[in-house]
């Protein structure tokens, strides 16, 4: 059959046409131009609510998109400054839902079109090409598929979305920058584990959602508000529709979405579970969240199906060197840095030098860098799966070991200088408490003879976080284990005995105490017995023998000056000025402290400064003399801030400087707050000490009506603490209550202050008792009051009325 017309393009002949199918073209190529024609050329309509929506090949959304709105608003900024934005974040962190959610959210003016090409499942660099082409809706022609691409956008106002580019950067990278070269109305949107490195790219980093408190007295108000537990609620209600935030299960909710670090796949994973166990069991078994987490759709991509699949898609991705690093670095938790990261990782298995293995791993998403630190962290379900990969290759001791090297050979000042630890040595210790604590399990597992030395390290870093009971158990479990090292048991027993005296165990800390200076004699360490001997002092000073306390002080004071340690020097002088002071002897006692106080400043370490100012501010308080005392305890608070360990000491001295200025209710106030944090970690203050803050308060007591002196008797809370400690601000919450109160209030307190009952004083409100109940309670706490006596008596002083 022969061609009867002619071309509407380019007015060639018509090929033969081979069925009755109509031909206007005479080639696809032809097809293909007329089309990009016609779609620059098109004429713009009246704007309608209608025309007002962009066209896109985007999926229909079939659950709600929960949270990210200051992502959004942040996101729609980026995309209308800059052409390529590249959303980056790890495994599950939402990254494809959230292009879906702006680019949905897009209208007609800056763009006509929002062209998605999914790229998960493209395995070949030379299909991503026709992975465009086949999101665009062009057909192969007799002109390179590139080009009819490019020719075909380049009269277009578009935002491409590239979704999961992470495997094929090099590809991307590519046809981006040749697709921004060549298409001035096209902007890219990205999302990948890892940026392009192209120019003009701006990354925008997606996290988890933001989770909720978990502290006790927050929670509850917290986990509602938190767009993690809402997420979960959102997705649970999918499984179980009458799931709901109940008081029972409101903590393990905002527990769970916390220990998964808000990421959406992980907490919508974990939701899948709610129509088979309640949220505490699915909570309690989050130690193995890689096996619970594995509900995926069956229609999902194979690695969003299981959180597993969605780490396991970038381990796969990663070079042998970064693979080896990614494993050795799981046996940090909670963190760790440069240092650290080198002793586990630096072997001939690792050919690159670690920090730019890290750097590395961080552009992939795989680490994270701790913002205001030089420190790194893997997310959890990144850690727990690299320590799979871990046992699997056989490496999981030798990367212990090499960790415990690493903190034995920190740890081994509490041998050569336990009195003068720097801060340096003490700042890694505390900021590696976590990976410390795996590597005491493991040590324990395997009869390791550094297991003492080790968890005498990891039972300061408790006690200096004020957990001294933890402290306690963690070494008297160690010390019940045979011993080849002597001087690694005698560390452990002088811990156990000074800590075991700061919380009034007196039998316990002089057993203790006594052992180790027993076996110390044998060791020949002289750092090491001196430190013995400062422990057996503050034991007996702990129990009242002042005496013998003075003499090992001095004894101590000695020995330290002969090493050549000043911060053991200062440690001794400030034990010494506190014995003397409990004698009586206070010019002793202050030059001792002098003389250490400009030494502990050295030491960088806050709570050695706060404990010099606190023995300097008790001292001057038994001198009289209040202004010098009051500055030193305030120092010493601002210095260490609420270290239950140190702020005791100074919250009680500025009460007793309060109570000899005639503030009574403030003394009582301050000295409840430090009771209170002393009861939280269990400590107890020397004898001396005590009696004289108790004999201060029960006179604060008897300046006041009973009333007024049992409401005074109540803790700061956390805003007064932080306002007293910082500005010197003193909120009394009752005098500033006297001002906020309302007409209605001042009434019912005059009528209660008259002695009337909750019925009458509603009779003569004309309101309900219900509604008398719920004024007095609001009162009770505006005003810190514990009862409607407490009220009556405050309003009578007062005279409201």
């Amino acid at each position: 059959m022969t061609s009867t017309g002619r071309c509407a393009l380019c007015t060639g002949a018509l090929p033969p046409a081979t069925s009755d199918q109509r031909r206007s073209y005479c080639s696809n190529a032809c097809r293909q131009r007329a089309y990009r024609r016609r779609a620059s050329a098109a004429a713009p309509t009246p704007a309608t609510r209608q025309n007002l929506r962009v066209l896109a090949n985007l999926p229909a959304a079939r659950d709600a998109f929960v949270g990210r709105q200051q992502e959004l608003a942040k996101l729609d900024q980026l995309m209308r400054r800059h052409r390529l934005v590249t959303l980056v974040g790890s495994a599950g962190a939402g990254k494809t839902r959230l292009a879906l959610e702006a680019t949905g959210r897009l209208r007609r003016g800056r763009t006509d079109r929002v062209l998605l090409v999914e790229l998960g499942g493209v395995t070949d660099c030379a299909d991503v090409m026709p992975a465009v082409a086949h999101a665009l809706g062009v057909e192969r022609s007799d002109e390179p598929l590139r080009d009819t691409v490019l020719e075909t956008l380049v009269n277009m106002k578009v935002v491409v979305v590239l979704d999961n580019c992470e495997h094929l950067l090099d590809t991307c990278a590519e046809f981006v920058d040749l697709l921004l070269n060549r298409c001035p109305g096209v902007r890219v949107l990205a999302t990948s584990r890892e940026v392009l490195w192209i120019s003009g790219e701006v990354s925008f980093h997606v996290e988890g959602l933001q989770v909720p408190s978990t502290d006790r007295d927050l929670v509850t108000m917290a986990a509602p508000r938190s767009e993690a537990v809402k997420l979960f609620v959102e997705r649970a209600r999918e499984r179980k529709p009458d799931f709901r935030l109940t008081a029972e299960n409101t903590t393990a909710v905002a527990l769970l979405c916390a220990r998964l670090e808000g990421m959406p796949l992980a907490i919508e994973l974990a939701a899948r579970w709610v129509q088979l166990l309640p949220v505490t069991d699915i909570c309690d078994r989050m130690d193995e969240p890689l096996e619970l987490l594995t509900l995926g759709c069956r229609k999902s991509p194979a690695r969003q199906r299981s959180l597993r699949e969605a780490i396991d898609w970038s381990y796969r991705l990663l070079e042998p060197d970064e693979r080896f690093v990614l494993r050795r670095l799981s046996v940090f938790d909670g963190g760790f840095d440069l240092a650290a990261a080198t002793e586990v990782c630096s072997t001939e298995r690792s050919a690159e030098p670690v920090l730019d293995v890290l750097s590395r791993l961080q552009a992939k998403s795989l680490l994270t860098a701790v913002p205001g630190t030089t420190r790194f962290r893997q997310l959890e379900p990144v850690r727990l799966h690299a320590r799979e990969k871990l046992v699997v290759a056989g490496e999981l001791d030798v990367a212990f070991e090499a960790l415990a090297r690493w903190f034995t050979d920190l740890s081994d000042v509490l041998i050569t200088a336990p009195l003068s630890m720097p801060a340096d040595v003490q700042d890694k210790l505390d900021n590696h408490v976590d990976s410390l604590l795996g590597t005491v399990e493991w040590a324990a597992d395997r009869g390791d003879e550094r297991l003492l030395l080790l968890t005498s390290a990891l039972a300061a870093c408790a006690a200096r976080s004020g957990r001294l009971g933890q402290a306690r158990i963690m070494l008297r479990d160690a010390l019940r284990r045979p011993s080849t090292r002597d001087d690694y048991r005698c560390v452990a027993l002088n811990h156990a005995a000074r800590f075991a005296a700061e919380q009034g165990d007196h039998d316990e800390a002089v057993e203790l105490s006594g052992e180790a200076s027993r076996l110390v004699r044998g060791i020949g360490n002289p750092a090491l017995v001196l430190s013995c001997r400062s422990t057996l002092a503050a034991v007996q000073q702990s129990s009242g023998q002042w005496e013998a306390s003075a003499v090992n002080n001095t004894e101590c004071l000695r020995v330290a000056e002969l090493l050549g340690e000043p911060l053991a020097r200062a440690t001794c002088l400030v034990d010494l000025a506190r014995t003397a002071l409990s004698l009586g002897k206070h010019e002793r006692a202050e030059k001792a402290v002098m003389k250490a106080l400009p030494i502990s400043r050295t030491s960088g370490v806050p709570a050695r400064i706060a404990g010099a100012l606190n023995t300097r501010g008790a001292i001057a308080l038994m001198q009289g003399d209040l202004e010098e005392a009051t500055h030193a305890f305030q120092e010493a608070l601002r210095m260490d801030g609420m270290n239950p360990l140190s702020a005791p000491d100074a919250l009680e001295g500025l009460a007793m400087a309060a109570l000899l200025r005639g503030q009574a209710e403030r003394a009582l106030r301050l000295e409840a707050t430090g009771r209170a944090m002393r009861r939280s970690v269990g400590v107890v203050p020397n004898p001396f000490w005590a009696e004289k803050v108790a004999g201060a308060m029960r006179t604060a007591r008897l300046m006041l009506p009973v009333p007024r002196a049992e409401a005074a008797a109540t803790p700061l809370t956390a805003t007064e603490i932080e306002a007293f400690i910082q500005d010197e601000v003193w909120l009394d919450r009752t005098e500033a209550a006297h001002d906020e109160l309302d007409d209605h209030e001042r009434r019912v307190i005059a009528l209660l202050a008259t002695g009337l009952t909750n019925q009458q004083i509603a009779n003569r409100l004309n309101v309900s008792v219900r509604t008398v109940a719920s004024r007095l309670q609001r009162l009770r706490d505006k005003l810190g009051l514990r009862s409607r006596e407490d009220i009556a008596a405050w309003g009578a002083e007062r005279a409201i009325g």
